[in-house]
This record gives structure tokens, sequence and C-alpha cells, in this order.
């Protein structure tokens, strides 16, 4: 972390990666040299990026003002501390906070500070900036290197990265509260001095000895012991750096600040997720060692609804939505730590043509988003649910009754899915070489596992969720072509026999608008796990646009087994609802239960084309045709139906 002379030219050690890295992390594995060389370009990209602030800032003339000492202050300490502990400044550059931080500021900075900030429920830019102050405080205290620096005091904390947060009094202020923002002096002494102190106003608060240990004005950061043996490793349940949230562009942030209740779950929960990886997952459990190192509670979701999510600027964090069970929580970990161990690879050598070039590259179907996604994202999750898929192999054989009936479902669907975005990256021309090489093992590792059986029943809602995902997919962001749609209803309007009836291709059109997964997919977790529950949750997703409870009620009559009645529930919902993608694809479902494969195959195959030409036939006709006689009729024109 060196300072330059002025002018000298900047030369960084070019990092390299073998082959076998690849080979390695392609199937989930990470070797301590794997382990070593990405650690050390994290450590080199965070290092340029705080330079980059540090730079920016004092060419911008937005800075710190008067609030707090200039960057330099913050470097030359962390320099210091470097000189005699550079362990201590590594681990703080390796912080995930530490790359959110610096992507946030240098957006402000060479965006003219407009991201939010201090008028729109944000910290103003010098706030942000102080963070590097933070930075260096920590580094101070945690190698016992005297000094005195100013700090940001930010929703009544001032926080020290990697430590903990110091809850300034409430005293500080006149009307009795603490000021949003503002500046305290923090005094570090030299290691078995005495306590370090925080001077704000007229108040002191002395930090204790022991930075592990809570008191009225510390709050430490939750550590929690994460594996065993040779994989054993720290895991950081993070509630108080402001930068652990990436997605809060301004604060407060979304994530939670824990009560003692809820940390005490969480413990519970890793304690229980850590012991069934480790008993039967030692694979994943040593990734996730390696891998992650700060876990980011969020709020609770309904179950099966587990909210996650990983940055490419915050290697080594994942944010996680309190989950029901430890089981839960185990695949979602697992699930979000190859992510992580992705970003990481990518930060050392594309993988994509787009990562390289930064152009646009074309979009794909990807079973786990209701979005389009881009090569790089299609890879993105299958690494992902390759992990899931291998997790729930070996969890549907430890498990017995309903919830061995979900694994087997979980595995049966996500088998699938990375089965299908395979061939997607296999065939494509926008990988890398690379790329083609950590694609190739991934598929090699896949497909060398035996294609195990699953029993009948998770088996059928297996097909029917993977059947649905491409269905509704297909209704919300592909367009057919107008003018051969016009030719094919004018042919249906005119009793043409449909093999001789012209076909339709179709464009792919995202729609912005296409948001969470639609309910039906949960719904179906629910008839496995807990079937009682059914349809009380059928009627709490349900509203008068997006999920009107007729398409709810028809839902319920195709997971309880009754496919006529859902036919007419689906073609009631379509009657108000003429445009709704979920009422297209369900009717295929129903329609394949009940015995007409024709209809259901244009729906679940083509629903853009079937939705297209009941659309047409009404605006000519006045009237709104039966959509299952539309369907049957074009399921039976191979010129459309095997049309992709």
């Amino acid at each position: 972390m060196s300072e330059p002379p002025s002018g000298t030219e900047i030369t960084l050690n070019r990092h390299r990666i073998p082959a076998s890295d690849l080979d390695d992390l392609a199937v989930g594995r990470l070797t301590p040299g794997t382990v070593h060389r990405m650690r050390a370009v994290e450590r080199s990209r965070r290092m340029l990026m705080v330079r980059a602030v540090a730079e920016t800032a004092r060419e911008s003339a937005m800075g710190l003002g008067a609030a707090l000492p200039p960057v330099q202050a913050a470097l030359d300490l962390l320099l210091r501390v470097e000189r005699i502990r550079p362990d201590v400044v590594a681990d703080l550059l390796e912080h995930p906070g530490t790359g959110i931080w610096a992507v946030r500021v240098l957006e402000r900075l060479r965006g003219g500070d407009k991201i939010p900030g201090e008028d729109q429920g944000g910290a103003p830019l010098w706030m942000e900036l102080g963070y590097l102050h933070c930075l260096a405080a920590a580094a101070a205290l945690r190698s016992g290197t005297e000094g005195t620096i100013r700090l940001p005091v930010r929703e009544g904390g001032v926080a020290l990265p990697t430590l903990g947060r110091i809850r300034v009094p409430a005293a500080t202020a006149r009307d009795g509260e603490v000021p949003a923002h503002t500046v305290a002096t923090l005094r570090i002494l030299r290691a078995g001095a005495g306590p370090a102190v925080l001077t704000i106003g007229r108040s002191r608060v002395s930090l204790p000895t022991d930075p592990s240990r809570a008191s009225d004005d510390w709050q430490p950061v939750r550590r929690t012991a994460w594996g065993q043996g040779k994989n054993a490793a720290s895991l950081v349940l993070e509630d108080c750096d402001p930068y652990r949230d990436f997605r809060a562009r301004a604060l407060p942030s979304s994530s939670v600040s824990l009560s003692p209740e809820q940390a005490e779950r969480w413990q519970q929960l890793l304690s229980e997720a850590e012991t069934l990886l480790d008993a039967r997952h030692p694979r994943a459990a040593e990734l996730l060692a390696s891998a992650l190192r700060v876990l980011v509670p969020l709020p609770p979701e309904p179950r099966f609804r587990t909210a996650s999510a990983s940055y490419n600027e915050a290697v080594g964090s994942a944010m996680i939505s309190l989950p029901p069970d430890a089981v839960e929580l185990a695949v979602t970990m697992v699930h979000e730590a190859r992510h992580s161990v992705l970003n990481g690879l990518l930060h050392q050598l594309p993988l994509c043509e787009e990562d390289a070039s930064g152009s646009e590259s074309p979009l794909f179907y990807a079973p786990w988003r209701s979005d389009p996604r881009p090569l790089s994202g299609v890879l993105h999750g299958a690494y992902a649910f390759a992990g899931v898929t291998e997790f729930w192999r070996v969890e549907r054989r430890a498990l017995s009754g309903a919830a061995a009936d979900l694994a087997h479902f979980e595995y049966a669907v996500w088998r699938t899915a990375v089965g299908e975005t395979l061939v997607i990256l296999r065939s494509s021309s926008g990988l890398t070489e690379a790329g083609r090489q950590f694609v190739e093992r991934m598929a090699e590792e896949v497909e060398g596992r035996p294609d195990e059986p699953v029993p009948w029943w998770p088996r059928h809602l297996a097909r029917a969720e993977v059947a649905d995902l491409r269905a509704i997919w297909r209704a919300r962001h592909t367009l057919p072509d107008p003018g051969q749609v016009r030719a094919l209803t004018e042919a249906w309007l005119h009793g043409a026999d449909p093999r001789t009836a012209p076909g339709v291709r179709s464009r792919l059109l995202p729609d912005p608008r296409a948001g969470s997964p639609d309910a039906r997919g949960e719904l179906r977790r629910l008839r496995l796990a807990a079937p009682e529950t059914l349809l009380a949750r059928a009627r709490a997703v349900s509203d008068d646009a997006s999920r009107p409870r007729a398409l709810a009620a028809a839902d319920v009559a195709l997971l309880r087994g009754e496919p006529d009645r859902a036919v007419s529930g689906y073609v009631k919902t379509l009657v108000a609802y003429p445009e709704l993608p979920s009422a297209w694809a369900g009717l295929g479902l129903a329609l394949a239960e009940s015995g007409q494969p024709a209809a259901a195959q244009a729906l679940l195959r083509r629903p853009e084309v079937v939705r297209a030409v009941h659309r047409q036939a009404h605006e000519w006709c006045g009237r709104s045709p039966d959509p299952v006689e539309v369907a049957d009729w074009i399921g039976r024109n191979p010129a459309v139906r095997d049309e992709s």
C-alpha cells in the first residue's frame, strides 16, 4: 500500500492463475493455493480503489472540507500500521465493506455528487469519504498504533470496520438526541497503555480493551466459529457496518440491526447449518469456510421466498434473509458462496467476452430468474445452482417424509435447469478460452453424476415447475411477428387445416415490468411440505391486478389434482385479464393434466403466439374466442408448435 513519490510511475506485479485453479473452482473446490491467489487479487484491487478515491478526492474539490482531516491523513495512518502489521491492513482491504464504500464514493466523486446524499436521506459526501478515516482508526486499534483521528458520526454511532460500532451518548446534543451528522475524535494509545477514548462535545466514551466484549457504548461485530479442523474459520454476522448493504444507495440501510433475540436465533441456525454441512457436504463446507467471511442479515421473508444476494465488489459477503430452518440457510449459503467465488475469479480473468470488452451481449432464458440474462448471468446462475443441485442430491437421502419430497423436488428442478443452461453456455460463442475451459469442467462434473431417480409425485411437480417457468418467461419476454400473427389468425377464423397453416416467429423483447418470480412455484413447494396451508397462502399472495383471486383458486385446484376445475378457473381469469402470463401458462398445465396435449403444448411452448392470436381475433370479431379452442388449433400446427 506504500505511497510512491509524486510523479513516480506505478508498476504492479501481475497476478497469474494456473489452469488447475480453473478446474478446481469449476467443481466448487478451493485449495489453499487458490484461496491465497484470489485474496491477493482482491487486496490489489482494493488497494487501487482506495488510491483512486484519494486521488479523485484531491483532484475534484469535492471533499472533506473542514469536517475531517484531509484524506491523506487517513492514508498516512494506514501506512504507519502497514509497516508494523501488514496483515491488519490486508484484512481491512479484503473487508467487503471496503469494496462497497470505494465504488459508492467513486461514483459520487466522478458523477459530480449526483448519488443521493444528505438532502435525500443519505450521508453527505464528506461523511462517506470519512469511512477511510474509520478504516485507518480500526487499523490503529487492532495493531496498537498510537494516534489521534477525527471520525464521522453516523446515525448515532461511529463505525470501526471489522471491530464494531461506538454508540455516541445522546447527551451530546442539546435537545437530548444525537445529531444525525457530526464529528468525534478518537484517541488511541499504544498497545497496553490503556483504552482508546472517543470524545464528542463534552462527552467521552472509553472503548473496552477487549473489542469482542459488548458494553452500553460499544457494539462489537458478531463473530461465530465456522467449520472444524482445517476448515475452521470465523464468520461475521454483520449488522453494524454502514457499508454492509450494497443495495442501499442512501441510508438507512435496508439490512437490519439485530436485537439480542434475533442474533441468538441467527447464531443457532448458523451452528445447525455448519453441523449439517460438515456432516453431509464436506466440499461445500470447505468452500464456505474459505469463500465467506461476512453474512449480512436481512428481514425475514415468507417460507420459500428466502432473499439472498452477492455483489462483485463485496467478495466474501452474502446478504441473506432470516430463513425458516438450518437446511434453508445451508443451501442459501452454498448458493451465495459460489457467487462470491465466481466474482473473485472474474477479478482475475474474464470468462465471457462481455467481461473483457464491456459490450452488450445477447440475452438468454435462465430458469432461476424472471428476466432475460446476459451470458455472464447465465454462467453465474449455472455455477451457483450446480452447487444447489448437489446439495439437494445428497440431502434428499438424509431426510424423510415431506422434507424428503421437497428435497427430491428441488433436486429435480435444479438438475434440469443447470442442464439446460449448460447447453446454452457450451453452444455460445461468447465465452473466452478460459470460460470454455471452466464451463467444460463444470459440465463434466455435472454430467459425471448418475441420473438418479426421483419419486413420482415430486418428479411430476418438478416437471410442471420447469415447464411453468419457461412458459411464463416466454409470455413475458417474447413478441411474435405481428404480420405472421395476423395471417395465422385469419387462417384460424376461416377454419383452415392447422397442419398447413403458416408459422410464426418470435423475437426477444424484455419486459421491464417483470419482477419477482410467479407465486405458483412457492405454492408447489407448499403442496409438498405443508399442504394444509396451500389455500391460505394462495389467497395471501393474490390481489386485484397481477394475481387475481380467480387465478389463485385455479392454482389451488391444479395443485389439488382437479384439472377440469383448474381449466375453468384459468379461462375465467383470462376473460378479465387476457394478457396475464401466469394464467396462460397455468391453463397449459391444467390442459396437460386433463388430457388435451395439443392445446397444452401450444400454451407451454408458444404461449405468446396463442395469446397474440386470441387478442387479434378479439379485435377483429369484437368478442373473445375460447382460449382452449385457439390453443388446441395452434397446438396441431407444427410450424408454430415446434418453432422456438
